[in-house]
């Protein structure tokens, strides 16, 4: 139902818990706060399915959901970043022969991705894009380990890449991962594309 084994959710309660200050209360314990959150985003599932699923209001559902994002968000600061900041070597998967010349040099891939989302009605026009339903426009990059090193969320759906890329560079100059000037550069691929083709690699 959590889109992960016992072992993996129990880990990651412990962590929200003992690092990011995810809190029991009188009325409810961080483990079934921490298993609605992720019902509601795994599937996903609105607030109302959650009420009815846990029987609990649709007002403790909506604050608990945010206290779990909260803890989730402090720790994605400390996931969502490349493990050698300033690229010096070079992933052995980049060296294979089957991706070279094509990706010498290159670090990762960034690209723009549509996430379907629900919004209020006065704000769908701004959120249709050319798939003809309300998303968010995310950036992400990833390295050659499949694992995210950026992202940045919120922009809606009708909005072009390049704008969102501008504002980030613009935005979160300090946390967006340069590439070294004249070394080292990203693969503008399809993410998905990227990641098979990383997954493959590694068969």
């Amino acid at each position: 139902m959590f889109r992960m084994n016992r072992d993996l959710f129990e880990r990651l309660h412990d962590l929200l818990v003992s690092t990011y200050g995810l809190q029991s209360t009188w009325h409810m314990s961080s483990i079934e706060a921490l298993a609605m959150f992720l019902w509601i985003v795994g599937a996903p599932q609105s607030i109302r399915q959650a009420a009815n699923r846990f029987e609990r209001s649709k007002e403790t559902i909506s604050r608990k959901f945010e206290e779990v994002l909260h803890c989730v968000y402090n720790m994605s600061a400390e996931i969502i970043k490349p493990r050698d900041p300033g690229f010096i070597t070079v992933h052995p998967r980049v060296q294979a022969p089957q991706f070279s010349p094509h990706f010498d040099n290159c670090i990762g891939a960034i690209d723009g991705t549509h996430i379907r989302v629900v919004v209020p009605s006065s704000k769908v026009l701004q959120h249709t894009g050319r798939h003809g339903y309300s998303t968010q426009n995310v950036l992400a990059i990833c390295d050659f380990d499949m694992r995210f090193t950026f992202v940045v969320a919120g922009w809606p759906g009708s909005v072009h890449d390049m704008r969102v890329f501008n504002d980030a560079l613009r935005k979160y100059d300090d946390k967006f991962p340069h590439p070294p000037q004249g070394k080292l550069k990203y693969c503008m691929a399809n993410l998905q594309i990227f990641c098979t083709m990383m997954l493959y690699a590694n068969m």
